[in-house]
């Protein structure tokens, strides 16, 4: 028995919803595909976490909207960089952070390790190379030791003199105007607390490598200090290269300078430990930094 087919403009509007069906199917199974590859490899989807920003509280100078976020160690360093220095970016105890270059940074921290004297004679020894043989002394070096660190590393010009930095007091015009010339206004920002460091929340302010300090003994405090930090580490914890008294007199070391994590720990929570301490208190008056801005 001969079947009679159906006439051609019958035939076209069914190829075209079959047609129409099978591309809808293909899109709802890559949406399909889509989700459950997310779902196998998390890494494959967007992130949605926000940067997060430190929006730190001052007296005085304007302080920036937001503070960088650390950044993750980079896959590729400068070439120079010696084993040694690669072995602590490796282990997360060099975090590239701030404004600085990594070049830079890498340049900080060679610089600072030049200036390690563990002993108290070495300490003799390298202050009078520091500030001169008539003002070589270990106990007040703080402030040609930190400039002698970041002029080493180029982070200030060639010329200018460690010794100018020399019981340096911000407070009087004569220190005020040093410390604008080595750091401009027009490169560096310029950041006072009044906050004890004992009191300080260090999770709301990040120092960064290549922030140059000074800290304000206040009342309860000696001595007032200088000093720039070297490095921080993948925890955010800030360490220097300085002067500090000890048991068996003035040296010069790396010391950390304080955990976010744990306020008791750090050369910060030691000066502060105990108003008029044997070993030397200060910074209960605040402190200053001077942070050199994104070129």
């Amino acid at each position: 028995m001969k079947t009679s087919l159906p006439p051609d403009h019958a035939i076209k509007p069914t190829v075209k919803y079959l047609a129409l069906g099978l591309m809808i199917g293909l899109c709802t199974a890559s949406v399909l595909l889509t989700g459950i590859g997310f779902a196998a490899y998390p890494s494959l989807a967007p992130s949605s976490t926000p940067t997060k920003t430190a929006t730190p509280t001052s007296t005085g100078t304007p302080l920036p909207t937001s503070t960088p976020s650390p950044s993750s160690t980079p896959t590729i360093t400068p070439t120079a960089t010696p084993d040694s220095i690669q072995s602590k970016i490796n282990a997360g105890q060099i975090l590239f952070f701030g404004s600085l270059s990594a070049g830079q940074q890498i340049n900080l921290y060679e610089s600072s390790l030049s200036y390690i004297a563990p002993s108290p004679r070495r300490s003799i020894f390298l202050s009078k190379e520091i500030n001169g043989l008539q003002y070589g002394n270990p106990s007040n070096t703080c402030g040609p030791l930190a400039i002698s660190i970041m002029r080493d590393a180029g982070l200030v010009r060639a010329d200018v003199n460690p010794h100018d930095f020399w019981l340096l007091n911000p407070n009087i015009r004569s220190g005020r105007d040093i410390l604008n010339r080595v750091f401009p206004p027009s490169q560096y920002d310029d950041y006072r607390f009044k906050t004890p460091l004992n009191k300080f929340d260090w999770s709301t302010f990040y120092l960064q490598p290549g922030d140059f300090l000074y800290i304000y003994h206040g009342t309860g405090g000696n001595f007032d200090h200088m000093l720039v930090v070297n490095r921080v580490d993948v925890h955010l914890r800030a360490y220097a290269v300085t002067n500090f008294n000890t048991v068996n007199g003035f040296i010069m070391d790396e010391v950390m300078l304080y955990d976010p994590a744990n306020p008791n720990a750090g050369i910060f929570h030691t000066w502060t430990e105990t108003p008029f301490a044997i070993l030397g208190a200060t910074g209960f008056g605040g402190f200053e930094v001077w942070r050199r801005r994104n070129p």
